[in-house]
């Protein structure tokens, strides 16, 4: 079976010979120098791997005495362990992960809609898009590298065995590793802007092949590479593993995004071209067939105004480094002040004696062998090793490395209220980082919906069947009739569930419960209001206040709610009693106080405020 990209149909492009023969050129001489730029990036990306591997830099030590200890404290691979499962507990421990919601002061038809999109989304991450698979892996290079990449083309799922068929057609998110994908040296961060952007595959020849049918390339010019990248090879000797029985049978080909002014008219076009870099042939010039370029990156520590970020692993080199020298000093030290070296007069001993326990060696003078200590013990070590695993842990924001007790970080009598917001606290550190992930992750989720409304606007009517098989028909219309729509960016917002790098639950119910009482007297006093206002015989005046006091409530009532990360939007639960106000006066007495006894229960652990006079909650209401 085979996963195979297949870009949609687009206007052909008409390409003057001189004008290829020039985007030729401009390639060649832009991804040569975009590799050359970075050379020094992909140096550091290979020592980081050796860092989280913790595989020594030199094979034997022999300073300060051969075959010294030569063990690699891996400070890095902990703090990065660490973070990354924060991250995807992070991620992951809220279901659904993805929600969808109408932007507030859409039409009333959104929410539907809305609800609609979110079981679908909630489908597709379960089972078609393969988000948590590309999670791992591109995370993992977020945090230990700097740099995160998802790519999501829309993909056709097929298997030959007797008789050849496409078993599905969906978009799929793919990790990239960072090493294969390429922007211009000194690029900035937002991928849309920049002259062009690079995916690196490395294809079979069947694989290549298969991919040329697809997509129309011309591959007669294509040539096998002659080796992997070498932040690639790092990766496979470090694994334990190697491809090199493919050396000379892959194809290094690349997926290039430019912007190029193709028909010489003095404005540049949005391509997609395809180029083997060993060749330096193009295979495929076409305008983009994606309304917006199919990557998303995350970067864990931002670089300001550069492309590729700052991971954990380059962070804490000088630390690791510095514990790693001193862990082996403190070895060597424990070994040798154990050891002993032997005086001797010239003579009185054979020069080739070995010792071992129960010798029995026989000398004219027992005085004339002496034992010596080779070195003292330095306690000192530990505590500036300790100092330097401190200094450490400040830099990345965790505490795992030194494992404190429970008891070194809060007192035995700390409230429990207050210890959850010290480890909120310490948790803002990842804010930026996390805040990274959790948009890119929100970006390849809202790229698939992407992928099937330029499929649905293209008129494929298999995509339209295909939603309308997984949701029913009547759902699966309201998804399709929105993805149709053009303003469908304006219309929906998709987000990561998660909302803040808090991720103590205990501490989010409590927010809960505290909202749900903040809401439940807010509305009760609102409904009160209402009441007031929708009365014959209230005074003009009185209304009028009563409106005034409505407007106002609901204002500190949304600068409340923004302060709870779980809600995004706090319009939705504000009440405007002016635009309603008319349809409530042919309401009976009877009616409101049954809505009053509802929205009371919603407070039961509430004050239980009196209800205004004439109303109440019981069956006696009059």
């Amino acid at each position: 079976m085979r996963l195979v990209t297949r870009h949609p149909t687009v206007e052909e492009l008409q390409t003057p010979p001189e004008r290829l023969v020039a985007l030729r050129a401009w390639l060649e001489m832009e991804v040569e120098d975009a590799f050359a730029s970075r050379k020094t990036a992909e140096a550091e990306w290979r020592e980081n791997l050796r860092m989280y591997e913790g595989v020594p830099k030199n094979p034997v030590r022999n300073v300060p005495v051969e075959n010294a200890p030569n063990i690699e404290v891996t400070l890095g691979a902990i703090a990065s362990d660490s973070i990354y499962a924060q991250a995807t507990d992070l991620l992951f421990q809220i279901s659904p992960p993805v929600t969808v919601r109408a932007v507030p002061g859409q039409t009333k038809k959104r929410v539907p809609q809305a609800k609609a999109l979110q079981d679908f989304c909630n489908w597709g991450v379960n089972n078609e898009w393969m988000l948590r698979e590309a999670f791992d892996h591109a995370a993992l290079d977020d945090i230990q590298l700097g740099t995160g990449i998802f790519y999501i083309p829309w993909i056709e799922h097929r298997k030959k065995t007797r008789v050849y068929q496409v078993l599905s057609k969906h978009p799929c998110i793919y990790p990239i590793p960072v090493e294969d994908f390429i922007v211009p040296g000194g690029s900035k961060g937002n991928l849309q802007l920049l002259r062009w952007v690079g995916i690196r595959f490395w294809y079979t020849e069947g694989e290549l092949r298969e991919q040329a049918e697809a997509d129309g390339w011309d591959i007669t010019h294509f040539q096998p590479a002659g080796q992997l990248g070498w932040v690639r090879s790092r990766r496979e000797t470090l694994g334990r593993t190697w491809s090199g029985k493919l050396t000379g049978q892959l194809y290094e080909v690349m997926h290039v995004y430019p912007y190029f002014d193709i028909d010489g008219d003095g404005i540049e076009e949005d391509l997609f071209v395809v180029y083997d870099r060993t060749s330096r042939s193009v295979g495929r010039v076409r305008y983009n067939p994606y309304d917006v370029r199919v990557v998303e990156a995350m970067r864990y520590q931002l670089r300001a105004h550069l492309f590729y970020g700052l991971g954990v692993l380059s962070m804490l080199k000088p630390f690791q480094d510095e514990t790693t020298e001193l862990h082996n000093a403190r070895t060597l030290n424990v070994v040798l002040s154990n050891a002993r070296f032997w005086k001797a007069t010239e003579g009185s001993v054979p020069e080739e004696m070995r010792v071992w326990p129960g010798k029995i060696q026989f000398m004219a003078n027992p005085d004339d062998l002496k034992p010596e200590q080779m070195s003292d013990i330095y306690p000192s070590i530990a505590q500036a090793q300790a100092i330097t695993i401190s200094l450490a842990e400040r830099r990345v924001g965790v505490n795992d490395i030194s494992m404190p007790r429970p008891s070194a970080m809060m007192g035995s009598r700390t409230p429990g209220i207050t210890a959850l917001s010290m480890i909120q606290m310490a948790n803002r550190r990842f804010t930026p980082a996390f805040d990274a992930i959790r948009r890119a992750v929100a970006g390849a989720l809202r790229q698939c919906l992407y992928r099937y409304q330029e499929r649905l606007l293209s008129g494929d009517e298999s995509v339209a069947m295909h939603i309308r098989n997984v949701l029913g028909e009547e759902q699966g219309n309201l998804v399709v009739e929105l993805l149709r729509d053009p303003d469908f960016d304006n219309a929906v917002n998709v987000e990561v569930t998660a909302s803040s790098v808090s991720i103590n639950r205990e501490a989010d119910r409590q927010n809960a419960l505290l909202l749900v009482s903040v809401l439940a007297q807010y509305y009760q006093r609102t409904l009160e209001l209402v009441a007031i206002a929708a009365n014959p015989q209230t005074p003009p005046q009185v209304q009028d206040v009563a409106r005034r006091i409505s407007e106002s409530a609901g204002a500190i009532i949304d600068r409340t709610i923004r302060t709870f990360d779980q809600i995004r939007d706090p319009e939705t639960f504000i009440i405007h009693i002016g635009e309603e106000l008319d349809q409530l006066q042919g309401i009976s007495q009877d009616g409101l106080s049954g809505l009053a006894q509802i929205v009371a229960q919603l407070d039961q652990g509430g004050t239980g405020a009196p209800l205004p006079i004439g109303m109440s909650v019981g069956p006696e209401a009059p």
